[in-house]
């Protein structure tokens, strides 16, 4: 792989098409035949439209031509994103409208995630159980009625044992009712681009009307792993859960994949009569961090190898460079109309770019930033941008934004600043 390091003088000319993209608030996933770029980094992050088609609902002989090194899927339906990068590395029947059981969670936990972040909630925070939630079929944390559990220890029994009683009772204490709470969840959906998903519970137990999509499964996911909350449980095997009575209910994680799968971040299984055997799960290789989904297993077992399949797969044939750091500095600009004299410019999110192991590119990374920037700015102030070119076509265009805010200088600074440059 060539990278080459180039900086364009300031130019309105060059007109691209543009997605922006938020985390948690606007992402949108599209299936590509070959590669192309999205994210859902909670900046904003500029991303070309590729030209390559997409991917409608594929047999598995269609799948296997498109995707020759894959592994054979027997599964109703699968999918695999790269996170860091966006990109579709595998689909099969990944926009098939499917009952997806318990994986229902991953868009009850974005709700939670967003309130949190939103501090609309907090994880010492006490919710009251109802009866409707202890009385929650399917899998449960077996909540007392009428005692009250942290936001911490139910989000901790909704991720690790994929507790129905704890889900009902979080949406209520946010939400005010399950019936509000899955408005939520329907427009956290919706907000992502999913167009193939429709809630009708928090819980994924069995109802008219609830289904979802591989796709869609996999962009709600990579969106929850934006939150700070994500990483909190996921590598919980089993544990205790101490309820307010004095009763200990051990709990066992639903997703074997975290002791069973190197580099498994974590993830959501299910199943129902209706659904069969499902999972998303995320791994962690290097840079490189791959989301499975599995609808439609025919058992357990299977359902655990076709995801190890696909996160394999991943890994050993695709790489992911990290080209633009958001950490390190990509210029030193004057400031003008402002006490200090210089500020360092930041890339406002992290850029990755996946390619096949071995494969040859030509990419470079280009500026455009001005030399001066004039005061008052701040942290969200876009001041110019990086160009990422491949064969001289852009393919990426990521903002620069200063690491710290800039006040107009009063008259006096100025004029402080003025003679200290005459003396000096």
């Amino acid at each position: 792989m060539c990278i080459n390091h180039v900086q364009f003088s300031q130019s309105n000319s060059m007109k691209t098409k543009r997605i922006f993209i938020a985390a948690l608030t606007a992402a949108t996933v599209c299936g590509l035949g070959g590669l192309a770029n999205i994210t859902t980094n909670k900046n904003q992050l500029i991303i070309n439209a590729s030209d390559t088609p997409t991917i409608t609902q594929n047999t598995v002989a269609e799948t296997n031509t498109k995707y020759p090194n894959a592994p054979t899927i027997t599964a109703k339906a699968a999918f695999l994103l790269e996170a860091n990068s966006g990109e579709i590395l595998f689909a099969q029947n990944s926009d098939q409208h499917l009952p997806i059981a318990s994986m229902t969670k991953v868009a009850t936990l974005g709700v939670i995630y967003q309130a949190l972040a939103n501090n609309q909630i907090k994880m010492d925070d006490l919710v009251m159980v109802s009866e409707r939630a202890a009385s929650m079929g399917g899998s449960q944390a077996f909540l007392d009625a009428g005692s009250e559990y942290t936001v911490h220890d139910l989000i901790q029994t909704i991720v690790v044992a994929s507790a129905n009683d704890s889900c009902v009772a979080l949406a209520e204490h946010l939400a005010g009712s399950v019936e509000s709470f899955v408005t939520l969840m329907n427009d956290f959906a919706q907000n992502l681009g999913c167009k193939n998903t429709n809630f009708v519970n928090c819980t994924g137990l069995p109802a008219t009307g609830a289904y979802s999509c591989a796709r869609d499964m996999a962009t709600m996911y990579q969106a929850i792993m934006q939150s700070p909350h994500y990483g909190d449980f996921n590598q919980v095997w089993m544990y205790d859960l101490t309820h307010p009575s004095g009763r200990v209910t051990g709990l066992t994680n639903t997703n074997k994949l975290i002791r069973r799968y190197q580099g498994c971040l974590g993830g959501k299984t299910g199943f129902t009569n209706e659904a069969g055997h499902c999972i998303t799960v995320a791994a962690k290789r290097g840079d490189l961090q791959p989301i499975a989904v599995i609808i439609g297993a025919a058992n357990s077992q299977t359902r655990f190898n076709e995801s190890s399949a696909l996160l394999d797969y991943a890994c050993q044939n695709f790489e992911n460079q990290l080209l633009v750091d958001s950490t390190v500095p990509i210029k030193t600009v004057t400031l003008q109309n402002a006490v200090a004299e210089t500020i360092d410019l930041y890339p406002a999110d992290n850029y990755y770019h996946l390619t096949m192991k071995n494969g040859a590119s030509n990419l470079a990374v280009a500026t455009e930033i001005p030399d001066t920037v004039r005061a008052p700015f701040d942290t969200k102030t876009n001041l110019g941008k990086i160009l990422v070119t491949d064969n001289g076509k852009v393919i990426a265009e990521i903002y620069v934004r200063a690491g710290k805010s800039v006040s107009q200088a009063n008259y006096w600074q100025t004029l402080r600043k003025v003679v200290h440059k005459s003396v000096n």
